[in-house]
Parts: structure tokens; sequence; C-alpha cells
């Protein structure tokens, strides 16, 4: 009867059993276990996949640990390969120097004047080959540069401008450079105000010649990026250097005029009556072998030289003073290291020349 439910169950579970081809009843019992035993290859698989995910993890670690030695080693041997470049290349440059200095201060003898030199005076440009690489060196007189304590405020001015300064801030640097140059009294306009600001800087002018061309740096109105030049980049995305007016001054020629072989662009521009041609031209023309005489240069170059450019041009090489500065590069490498000296020749003693500045990793 279906009102005896609870006498027909055994009877239905029976039946269900035996319907399912199970002994047991088809209710499960809650003591019923489902663990495996070690040796079940379910249990086996997931075994095998933990222990091969911790094998790849270490591997992954040695990898990354293999990795970050390598980078480290990497970085060591290129620094130690930048090092030695390096050194080879200020060796190359001091070199250089050196082999300047011999050509210029120990001329060979009379009897051996036809033995094959690598600079002869007038010269700009001379190269120093190694087994290893190259110096290029330049070699300047200090005739071919402005002489501070000399020179008119007029064509320092013209300096200036032709190294990118404006007129008016030219103008007023020259100004400022004569009146440091100048005896202290003066009652010249500007002067003046120029005294009034030493003052309140705390300090005072020299009011007497410039023992040094760095001393410019004291002046009024003159910077470093001035001075030394400034680097920008260029349309090629190149970083290029601007030359500053330093290299353009010097307190050793003692004299208003220029040297043509020598000079730069910037000096032969601020020579009264230059232009930019002829001064690009008298730089073509001059690489080619230096100028013998100021007759020679309008010979050469076709063209007459101003009248008012002449009183303050030269090419007598009398100067005893040089600067050369040694360029040295290794092979194969882009690094360079260049070096500066400024070098007294001497016209008798033990030594017949004295370095009297010297520079080292200057700007080219």
């Amino acid at each position: 009867m279906i009102g005896r439910s609870g006498e027909q169950n055994p009877a239905s579970g029976g039946l269900l059993s035996v319907m399912c081809g199970r002994q047991e009843p088809f209710s499960r019992s809650p003591d019923l276990s489902f663990t495996r035993s070690p040796d079940h290859p379910i249990t086996r698989s997931r075994d095998a996949g933990v222990a091969l995910l911790a094998v790849m993890a270490a591997v992954s670690v040695m990898l990354l640990v293999a990795l970050a030695l390598s980078g480290s080693v990497q970085i060591e041997t290129r620094s130690a390969i930048y090092r030695k470049q390096a050194t080879q290349a200020y060796a190359m440059a001091v070199g250089g120097v050196e082999a300047a200095l011999l050509q210029i201060a120990y001329p060979p003898a009379q009897d051996r004047s036809d033995t094959p030199r690598l600079w002869r005076k007038g010269q700009r440009v001379v190269r120093v080959p190694y087994a290893q690489g190259v110096a290029l060196v330049e070699i300047a007189n200090e005739t071919g540069k402005v002489d501070l304590n000399v020179v008119g405020r007029d064509q320092l001015a013209r300096l200036f401008e032709a190294r990118g300064v404006s007129k008016e801030q030219a103008t007023q640097l020259a100004l400022a450079v004569d009146h440091w140059r100048r005896p202290p009294g003066s009652d010249e306009e500007g002067f003046k105000d120029l005294d009034d600001y030493y003052r309140q800087a705390g300090y005072q002018p020299a009011h007497n010649r410039f023992g040094s061309v760095e001393e410019m740096l004291r002046v009024r109105g003159m910077s470093r990026d001035i001075f030394y030049g400034t680097a920008e980049f260029n349309r090629a995305n190149r970083l290029q250097s601007l030359y500053g007016v330093g290299q353009d001054l010097t307190v050793y020629s003692k004299s208003t005029q220029v040297n043509l072989n020598y000079a730069s662009e910037a000096v032969l521009m601020s020579v009264p009556g230059m232009t930019e041609e002829l001064a690009d031209a008298i730089i073509e023309e001059r690489s080619k072998g230096p100028f013998e005489s100021l007759d020679d240069v309008t010979k050469r170059l076709g063209a007459s030289i101003p009248d008012e450019s002449l009183p303050l041009l030269s090419v007598a090489d009398d100067g005893r003073t040089y600067t050369i500065l040694s360029v040295g590069m290794v092979n194969g490498s882009p690094l360079r290291r260049a070096v500066k000296a400024v070098v007294r020749i001497q016209p008798q003693g033990l030594a017949l020349h004295r370095i009297i500045g010297w520079y080292d990793d200057v700007s080219e």
C-alpha cells in the first residue's frame, strides 16, 4: 500500500540495488572514503606534474641567475675594453704632442735638411701614425691669435661677434676687457659703472696686463659658455661642439698682427676690412701649403688684401710659443682622447722647449 511506504523501502531498495548491479543500498554511507592509494594512476600523474613544475621553477631561477651573471660579465668586459682603449688613445695623444715638439724645437741639422719631416713652419695639421691608431695634431703658433693685452677694443668686439655674441653684448664685453687692463682712475665713459659693479661683487679688477687667458673669466659679461663654447645637436641629431672665444685669445704674442697661416676664421674676421669670403679663401688655400709672404697670399688667391687689413696681418713665423692640440684615436673604436699643451721654444739650453701649460681631456 502507498500509505505503508516504510514497509516498501526495503523492497524498493533491494529492487534498485539489483537493477543497478550493486549489493549495497543506493544511499551512500557517510563513512565511505574516497582516498586513493599511491599506486593509483591518477595519483602518480598528479605527483609527476607537481615535480615537473618544481623542476621548471628551479630551471627558471637558475636561468635568471645565469642571465644576471652574464650581463655583469658583459658590462665588466666592455668596461675593461673601454679603459684599455682610453689608455691607448691617451698615450697616442701624448705621443702626438711629443712628436710635434720634436719637429718644432729640434729641427734636423743643415746637412740633413732634405730629411722627410712631419711638419714645417706654417703647417697647422700633422698626422702621427701608430700600429694601433693615429694621432691628429693641430699646431698653432700664438701669433695666430689675438693678444688680449694689445688688441684694440673694436677688433676685440668683432672677434666676440664672430663667435656668436650679439653686437651690443660684444661692445660691452670689449669695454670691460679694456677697463680691466687699464690703469685705475680713468674717467672714460662706462668705467665708473664697471668699478661699481666689481665693488658690489666683492673684488677688484686687475687694472693691469692679463696674466693668462683664463683671467678673462673674471671680467664682467664673460661667461663660461662664451669663453669655452657650448654643444648642441645639429640637423643630423649629432652633438656638435661650438667653440668659444678662449681658443682665439693669447697673452704670448705681444703683437697686434695675426699670422695668416695659423689664425682661425673668427680671428681673421676680427681684422678690419676682412670679409667672410676672403677669410674662407685664405683658410682653403693655406691647407694646400703655408703662405710665404703677403704677396704670396695675393698671388695665390687672385685677390688683393684690403688696405685697412694689411697692418694687422703677417705670415712671419717668429713667435716662440705654440699651442699643440693632439687627438688620439684607436683603430676600430669611436673613443677619442685629446690633450693640449702650450709650449715655449727656447733658443738655447739643455732643453730647447718648456711646457708652460698642459690640459687633459679637452674638447677637440
